[in-house]
C-alpha cells in the first residue's frame, strides 16, 4: 500500500491496547477523517452507540493514520469514514447509499449491505496493532 503514514502526533490514548489505524486513498484535505472501533466480539459491530473508541481528525489528502484504543484482548473491527461536510454524520442518499468515503478493515469486498463482522475482524493481543484500511468513494 506504500510508505505508513506517520503515528499522529498526539498518540494513542494512554489506555488500553493501541490500534494504529492506517487509511489509505483519502481523496482531499476537506472536513474530518474518523476511525470507529468495534468490539471484543460481534454482538456491538455497527450498533449506534456502542463503539469500544474512536478518534477523527482534520482529513489529509491520500494518506494518514489514526489511533485508537481497545479496552481488551480479543477480536475487533473498524470502521472510517471521510466526513467531507464535518456534519459528524455518515451521510447516505434517498437510497441508504453512501455519499462520503469510507473503510473497513481487512478490506472486504462489499455489496449492497456493510459486511460481517467476521469478514472485517482482527485479533489484539496486549501490543500494538496495526490496520490498513482503503477508503472507498461512490
Amino acid at each position: 500500500m506504500g510508505a505508513v503514514p506517520q503515528v499522529p502526533s498526539n498518540g494513542c490514548p494512554s489506555w488500553g491496547t493501541p490500534i494504529h489505524v492506517h487509511i489509505y486513498g483519502i481523496r482531499n484535505m476537506e472536513g474530518t477523517v474518523k476511525a470507529i472501533l468495534y468490539g471484543p466480539g460481534p454482538k456491538t459491530f455497527l450498533v449506534k452507540g456502542k463503539k469500544a473508541d474512536k478518534e477523527r481528525e482534520p482529513a489529509e489528502e491520500g494518506s494518514m493514520t489514526l489511533c485508537v484504543s481497545a479496552p481488551e484482548n480479543g477480536q475487533y473491527a473498524v470502521v472510517v469514514y471521510h466526513d467531507e461536510n464535518d456534519n459528524h454524520k455518515f451521510d447516505r442518499n434517498w437510497i441508504g447509499l453512501p455519499t462520503e468515503g469510507f473503510g473497513f478493515s481487512n478490506d472486504p469486498t462489499l455489496y449492497l449491505a456493510p459486511p460481517s463482522f467476521e469478514e472485517v475482524a482482527f485479533e489484539v493481543n496486549r501490543r500494538i496493532t496495526h490496520v490498513d484500511v482503503k477508503m472507498k468513494y461512490d
